[in-house]
């Protein structure tokens, strides 16, 4: 009987293949960027799981394995080989195991119970289901492990090699000029032109201006939701300003809802519009005091856009008969024990003042998820409401970063990997809209700002929104928070008082966070900080590429010196 490899000899092997393994990825993502972008983490486990079926049906053991002299022994039908080998990796392997459990858009409970149970069962069992084990291989002379090492520490040394300049290459091809140039700590591998072609060409024969696209909405909805992007980013409330400052929207729609601002404030605001000022300094400290009371779920809220949005719409109302109607929606949340029900709180303060002052037609403004057609969305109880009636569009932005999420942090990424930024750079007159009912974005699985084990992970955008508005890229966006009169004596003296009523709240974090001035935050910071994790992994792996070989070198010398 041929012995089997220790349980650390298997570990090491183990780690080398999946070493090996991900180098190999990076270059097999280079290889097909042109055609198709291999995401990192599915791509590294397919690419994994593959190099060890072709290693086990070409030589019958991996890398790692042939350092250790071991290989696979098979005691089956050779005739079946081939099948049993590729069933026994795909169900039983480490790779394996992974992408059947985790390697889903949306992470099933049921789905995940099933396959733990399948796999467990073909692990426990695998030698007599399949026939086939790892053991030792007959050779033991000093030339043979000394031809092993180096042919091992080539092969790794040659790998590492390819896979910089591959991914290299594939980085400074896929990558904006100006992340490049800027941030190249941020700039990974992304979808090329090529791989986005059809996206391209639907822009071209698709796209419709902004404005014109939100309004042929309206012919068809009463009721049309804007899925705001990060509360802080600036240049969206240049967009909507845009939209309600339109004749059009006066004319023919004249109703703002916004989830941002308490109901019981719509009275303020209108008295704040209707007061003449002497001069800007005037409107910019009444506002600012104004912004005080005005609170809905946070102690402050010190978003410049907000402030400047609430500033245009006074100059553009003032005076005044026909004005955007502005209705806050949400509630003071001194008390929080109705904070569950938000949504469908909100979204009933929509209806009842749709319904009591006969609006016929609004513009809703809701953040991420509340935009949403789906239940428990302040969306979903609107469209109840008004069946047939409702339209949500989403705005440009980014998707969650899931590692960063579970370090405890919410940072973006760019949408399905950077694949729609790649088509919409290349189109002119980038600011555009567009159902996404038949086209290939509304295709696209949903990666939206949701968690894994969030249903909706498992539809398609076109079933999560009616249309799609692409505006300003990722690079030319910002965000900013504070403006001015924020912390005037009187403003402060409201603060702490609403402070004193919320727990876990501080005031001073805004102050110290706030005391230079603005704060601003470019958008190549936003959405491609986080890939910079990326980069310090592969730079990781190389680090762990060098140990393996040094420890491959003391394991072989140290062997042969017992010979």
């Amino acid at each position: 009987m041929k012995p089997k490899l220790g349980i650390l000899s298997e570990l090491l092997a183990l780690l080398i293949d999946a070493v090996f393994s991900y180098f190999l990825s990076q270059i097999v993502a280079g290889t097909m960027a042109y055609f198709y972008y291999m995401p990192p983490i599915n791509g590294f486990l397919i690419t994994w799981l593959s190099y060890y079926i072709v290693c086990y049906i070409i030589w019958r053991r991996t890398l790692g394995q042939y350092f250790f002299n071991a290989g696979i022994i098979d005691s089956g039908n050779r005739n079946l080989f081939i099948p049993r080998l590729i069933l026994r990796e795909s169900t039983t392997s480490l790779p394996a195991a992974i992408l059947l459990l985790f390697g889903w858009n949306y992470l099933s409970l049921i789905r995940f119970m099933v396959i733990l149970l399948i796999c467990s069962i073909f692990a426990i069992f695998r030698n007599k289901i399949f026939k086939i084990k790892i053991g030792k291989w007959i050779g033991r002379t000093t030339a043979e492990k000394q031809g092993r090492l180096k042919r091992c520490v080539c092969l790794f040394t040659v790998l590492i090699i390819t896979s910089t300049i591959v991914r290299t290459v594939n980085t400074l091809v896929t990558n904006s000029d100006l992340l490049i140039k800027e941030r190249p700590l941020y700039a990974v591998p992304r979808p090329s032109v090529h791989s986005v072609e059809k996206y391209v060409g639907f822009l071209k024969e698709n796209k419709s201006d902004i404005k014109d696209y939100i309004f042929g909405l309206f012919e068809k909805y009463d009721h049309v939701i804007l899925c705001e992007r990060a509360h802080r980013e600036m240049t969206q409330y240049e967009m909507i300003y845009d939209i309600v400052s339109d004749d059009r929207f006066v004319d023919s729609i004249g109703s703002l809802f916004t989830e941002i601002g308490c109901i019981d404030s719509r009275e303020a605001y209108m008295a704040f519009v209707d007061k003449e000022f002497r001069n800007e300094e005037e409107v910019d400290s009444n506002l600012a005091s104004f912004m005080t009371v005005n609170q809905s779920v946070h102690l402050l809220w010190p978003n410049t856009n907000w402030f400047n949005f609430l500033k245009r719409l006074y100059y553009f109302n003032h005076g005044k008969n026909k004005k955007v109607n502005l209705l806050f929606s949400d509630r003071n949340w001194i008390d929080r024990t109705e904070l569950d029900s938000r949504d469908s709180i909100m979204a009933e303060n929509i209806i009842s003042t749709l319904r009591a002052d006969s609006l016929k037609k609004s513009l809703i403004i809701m953040n991420y998820r509340h935009a949403y057609l789906t239940p428990g969305n302040c969306g979903y109880y609107i469209s109840r409401a008004f069946p047939g009636k409702v339209a949500n569009v989403m705005i440009n932005t980014g998707s969650v970063s899931l590692i960063d999420l579970l370090l405890g942090k919410e940072t973006m990424i760019p949408t399905l990997h950077g694949k729609w930024d790649t088509a919409f750079r290349q189109i002119k007159d980038s600011d555009c809209a567009f159902d996404f009912e038949g086209s290939p974005f509304g295709e696209d699985a949903f990666d939206h700002f949701v968690m894994p084990w969030n249903h909706v992970r498992s539809l398609k955008y076109k079933d999560m929104f009616t249309g799609f508005i692409h505006y300003k890229n990722p690079e030319e966006q910002f965000t900013s928070i504070g403006y001015d009169h924020i912390f005037d004596p009187a403003n402060e003296k409201k603060l702490r008082v609403r402070e004193s009523a919320l727990k876990d709240y501080s005031l001073d974090y805004w102050k110290e966070l706030l005391e230079n001035g603005i704060t601003r935050e470019e958008g190549i910071d936003i959405y491609y900080s986080s890939e910079f994790i990326h980069n310090k992994i592969y730079i990781m792996m190389c680090g762990i590429a060098i140990i393996l070989m040094s420890i491959m070198c003391l394991i072989s010398f140290y062997r042969i010196d017992r010979l």
